[in-house]
């Protein structure tokens, strides 16, 4: 399948506050030379718990933060390298879905004007006439008949996601980045969501790159999925596959913290507490497979079979 899109090498830092006012401002590493594909059509979801990078590398796909280092191309295009003007015109084709489902909508307007936003902005040619008739159509594939003139407060957490997902639809994206896009709804809502999600990946031909710390969710929209642990991919391939069989240790401990019936929950192995080593895996403190070398050589990210892990021992 064609690439849709390639990150390559990507690296964001952070500054962090200075100790005092005449000293140069100490940096946080946040993303360590991130490599992912995703191919046009396909679904990618990214997990990891909090502070794995996961928000960094979606705000730097949306090219909302440009990074210190590597590259982000749609379509073989680098983002980066884009001059304001056509960065705004390639917009257009990677679209987002945050988290709150209330806060991303302004409440002060219509859902009607809130879907036609990104035509408004992206698509100014676009007569009034036409926008009124991709509203009414994308409200309609996405369950919400004639809701163009009420406002986000008239609707549950569930259908305002909804609004969400048609407005980041409404230009017909090549890609959509769907950062925690279930988190805050009830379980019964979720599934409704992840569906719909699913019938408008299937219908429109889109690409997901879907990222959470929930591998239930994760594990019902997307085909494949990268594990992130402090800024690096530790494990990457088909879905069912790295969550049946999780080859990285880390991995392995995310799958057994999720709660089962009948089974006792594994805590803290998962933890990203725990200060990095200065060199070497940065879960080698954590890692109960961990020897000498774990904690002096960082492990490269490897194919083996249809699955990639950076490990020394993988299991």
């Amino acid at each position: 399948m064609t690439a849709l899109l390639e990150v390559s090498g990507l690296v964001r830092e952070y500054a962090l506050p200075r100790p005092h006012p005449f000293a140069a401002a100490p940096r946080v590493r946040v993303l360590h030379g991130i490599d992912l594909t995703l191919p046009a059509g396909g679904s990618l979801g990214i997990v990891g718990e909090s502070g794995s990078g996961k928000s960094t590398l979606a705000r730097a796909v949306l090219a909302l933060e440009r990074p210190q280092a590597g590259t982000v191309k749609l379509s073989g295009i680098d983002l980066f390298r884009l001059s304001r003007g056509e960065l705004r015109a390639a917009r257009r084709h990677v679209q987002a879905v945050f988290q709150d489902p209330y806060g991303s909508l302004d409440p002060r307007h219509t859902v009607g004007r809130i879907v036609a936003e990104p035509i408004v902005a992206l698509e100014g040619h676009v007569s009034a006439a036409q926008r009124r008739a991709r509203v009414g159509e994308i409200l309609n594939a996405v369950g919400l008949p004639n809701a163009e003139a009420k406002y986000p407060h008239e609707f549950s957490g569930g259908q305002r996601q909804r609004i969400a997902i048609a407005r980041a639809l409404i230009t017909r994206p090549a890609l959509v980045v769907a950062d925690e896009p279930v988190s805050a709804l009830d379980v019964s809502v979720q599934a409704q969501v992840l569906a719909l999600m699913r019938d408008m990946q299937q219908q429109l031909g889109l690409a997901w790159l879907f990222i959470s710390h929930d591998l239930g969710v994760v594990s019902c929209i997307t085909e494949r999925v990268a594990v992130l642990y402090r800024g690096r991919v530790v494990e990457e391939g088909p879905t069912a596959a790295v969550f049946d069989s999780p080859r990285h240790p880390y991995t392995q401990a995310l799958v057994a913290a999720v709660p089962r019936i009948g089974h006792a929950r594994m805590r803290g192995a998962a933890s990203a507490d725990a200060p990095p080593p200065p060199r070497g895996c940065a879960y080698a403190p954590r890692c109960p497979r961990a020897v000498a070398r774990c904690r002096e050589e960082v492990p490269t990210l490897a194919a083996e079979g249809n699955r990639q892990m950076a490990c020394h021992d993988p299991g």
